[in-house]
């Protein structure tokens, strides 16, 4: 997997990336660009096969982005990094630390994931839909077979129940969210849903900040309970009246826990 091939980097100091969900792209961050502002360096890809590192007829894992991070990281030559994941992100970055551990991480953020996303009879974390692996096969199908119909069903599960059908935010996440390649977005989603990273967490060393959106439709406060309980060094923030996306969808608040764990979370030399 070569490196990433779009990504926003501004500002000056040190380095905070952000990694984006399934089927989204870097512009899901816009409101964090703000942070750039408290010194910070704000480092923002388009991961393969999303926005606009579009592959077609490209067959891409969970394992793919995560060498594409480590390239970009080492081509770099970035350090003392501050990675935050959101949904899918997160298991990219969880990949990345399980393939080379966290020499140049400095701190870690995960939005609203959880470290397995299919449920069985002994794992009852996953998604909320209570989504098996045999469902997650279904739905890759239905991914493939016809995109811009399943496309429609993924925005509104995005945010918070509620929001009013002509909302700003909606229409953003199901404009981006149509304009991928099916099969592509099909073939990473497989390979998410067979992505068991339980044993992983438990061995982040870096300071943790556990971030959910309280009323998210995708994943229930549980899910992040376990994982605070599983890292060590973790904090757990659950932020009122945000969904999947707490970084789109109550941006100050969002920003100022980043900000406040970012301020006390120790940086690590090169």
């Amino acid at each position: 997997m070569r490196t990433f091939r779009h990504v926003l980097d501004v500002g000056e100091g040190p380095p905070l990336l952000l990694l984006h969900g399934w089927s989204a792209h870097g512009g899901f961050f816009a409101p964090q660009l703000e942070l750039a502002k408290l010194g910070r360096r704000i480092i923002v890809p388009d991961l393969p096969g999303h926005g606009q590192d579009r592959r077609p007829h490209t067959k891409l894992t969970i394992a793919n982005l995560a060498d594409g991070l480590d390239r970009f990281l080492a081509e770099r030559d970035l350090c003392g990094v501050a990675l935050v994941g959101w949904s899918m992100g997160a298991m990219v970055a969880f990949e990345y630390i399980a393939r080379r551990g966290l020499s140049r991480l400095a701190s870690l953020a995960v939005v609203d994931m959880s470290a397995r996303i299919v449920n069985d009879n002994q794992w009852s974390f996953g998604l909320a839909s209570g989504l098996d692996a045999r469902g997650a096969e279904i739905a890759a199908r239905a991914m493939a077979r016809d995109w811009p119909r399943y496309a429609r069903r993924i925005a509104p599960s995005l945010f918070a129940p509620g929001l009013p059908p002509g909302h700003d935010l909606l229409a953003f996440a199901h404009a981006n969210i149509a304009n991928n390649d099916g099969d592509t977005l099909a073939d990473i989603w497989r390979s998410l849903a067979q992505a068991d990273h339980r044993p992983t967490v438990s061995a982040i060393t870096v300071p943790c900040l556990i971030i959910a959106g309280e009323q998210s439709q995708l994943y229930r406060p549980a899910v992040t309970k376990w994982l605070a309980s599983h890292i060590p060094h973790s904090r757990h923030v659950v932020i009122p009246g945000a969904g999947h996306t707490p970084h789109l969808e109550q941006p100050a608040r969002f920003n100022a826990e980043l900000a406040a764990f970012l301020a006390v979370a120790p940086q690590r030399e090169r």
